[in-house]
């Protein structure tokens, strides 16, 4: 996948796996010029294989080398070659880390950027690596970190912090929102906690309304996307890689959990909960309070905790109408 961090690869793949605890050591004097998610990875690319949902990508991705336990290597296409590991997730951190060494931590750096050194007039700053379109508006005490592009339109509140980020045309980001900080996911390594490195970014589309005070994470090995026309409420938690369809409307307090797919025209009630990696069809209702657990089908509506079709969570509370 492409990334807003700079890569320092290519790698031969020898110091690669040098570099892993649990993969099988190899003499392979082949280069490695990036390493992705099994979706996203290209020729020249090392990717990894570590749960069970994601075998349809297993199959089809384009990447060279994989890192993989040895009971799924049938599921490998031809042109992809195994790396043996007995924990593929913990050595891909490792490696993630010789390619990615910045995106492990979110960068406090700053130097302003002398084009809107006006703005330093209401104590907003803008790093010198950020870009901004037309008609651009933003209000006090806000900071624009590193790596982030902003299109025509756009208004962002006071006491916002942004990174890591790419912003479409006419969106709103509201008071005390945080964009494109690193997301809550770590391993236990060599007997201390190590986060992951999160090398993607945070894509909003068109016609986005962002509430005051969400937090919305940056990927870790993809994106989180939030698309075209989708209105987020205030006190949203969007976890990292999250994935959100057009026209998707997401009430206060909610928490979608990493790695989720949420569908295009989607409602999410106020304080609903969605788990991580979950697929969540299109047209799809969720009532507030509700806790969802597993997928959800295309055009469902669901209610409760276990969240469940909700028709049947009011027949077995009683609810039915009179």
């Amino acid at each position: 996948m492409k990334s807003l961090f700079k890569n320092k690869g290519p790698f031969l793949l020898s110091d690669i796996l040098n570099k892993t605890l649990f993969s099988r050591k190899k003499k392979i004097k082949k280069k490695i010029y990036n390493i992705s998610n099994l979706q996203d990875a290209r020729k020249g690319d090392l990717t990894f294989f570590d749960n069970i949902n994601y075998i349809f990508d297993l199959k089809k991705t384009k990447a060279s080398y994989c890192l993989i336990k040895e009971k799924y290597i049938s599921n490998l296409n031809r042109k992809t070659k195994p790396i043996i590991s007995t924990n593929p997730l913990i050595d891909f951190i490792l490696i993630a880390n010789m390619f990615y060494p910045e995106s492990k931590h979110d960068n406090f750096s700053f130097k302003q950027n002398i084009k809107y050194k006006k703005l330093n007039k209401i104590n907003t700053f803008i790093d010198s690596t950020v870009r901004i379109g037309a008609n651009f508006k933003i209000g006090i005490n806000s900071v624009l970190k590193k790596n982030v592009i902003i299109g025509k339109n756009v208004n962002i509140g006071s006491g916002c912090i942004i990174s890591n980020t790419i912003i479409g045309d006419n969106v709103t980001i509201n008071d005390g929102a945080i964009i494109g900080k690193i997301g809550y996911g770590f391993k236990f390594i060599k007997n201390n906690f190590q986060f992951i490195p999160h090398m993607g970014c945070v894509i909003i589309e068109d016609n986005v309304y962002i509430g005051s005070n969400c937090t919305i994470d940056r990927g870790s090995y993809s994106n989180t996307i939030i698309s075209k026309n989708v209105m987020i409420d205030n006190l949203v938690h969007i976890a990292h890689n999250v994935k959100i369809g057009s026209n998707t409307l997401v009430a206060g307090q909610v928490g979608i959990a990493g790695s989720s797919v949420i569908g295009s025209n989607c409602m999410i009630g106020g304080q609903a909960g969605v788990s991580g990696h979950l697929k969540i069809g299109n047209n799809v209702k969720i009532a507030g309070n509700s806790g969802v657990l597993s997928d959800i089908s295309d055009n469902e509506s669901v209610m409760g905790y276990p969240a469940e079709n909700i028709k049947n969570f009011l027949r077995k509370n009683k609810f039915n109408d009179k």
